[in-house]
């Protein structure tokens, strides 16, 4: 059974996406942060809604609207606050700095 290209493009953007919010998500500021994940995760629905043979409006509505709130939340739960590698690293300093 062969995959259709539209499907690889699908698991080509997922793959993206995580690398993004798994890279990014630390070292962007919090708005930033939230802005880029919610828009990626919006992008992946979009295109598993496109893979449906006929989605309704009110599918794109409910799906796009669930992902866009959720994802940023996913991702503070999986990886932390943005920004967290850089607060703890300055903690890190001043801690050994003696302050």
């Amino acid at each position: 059974m062969s995959i259709g290209q539209d499907v690889w493009l699908v698991i080509a953007g997922t793959v993206v996406a995580l690398g993004v919010a798994a890279l990014l998500w630390p070292r962007l500021a919090a708005r930033a942060a939230v802005v880029t994940v919610s828009v990626l995760g919006a992008v992946l629905t979009g295109g598993a809604l496109l893979l449906q043979e006929d989605p309704r409006l009110a599918d794109w509505a409910v799906a796009l609207g669930v992902v866009v709130v959720f994802a940023p939340l996913h991702c503070r739960f999986a990886f932390g606050p943005p920004g967290a590698r850089r607060h703890a690293s300055r903690v890190v300093a001043a801690d050994e700095d003696g302050a």
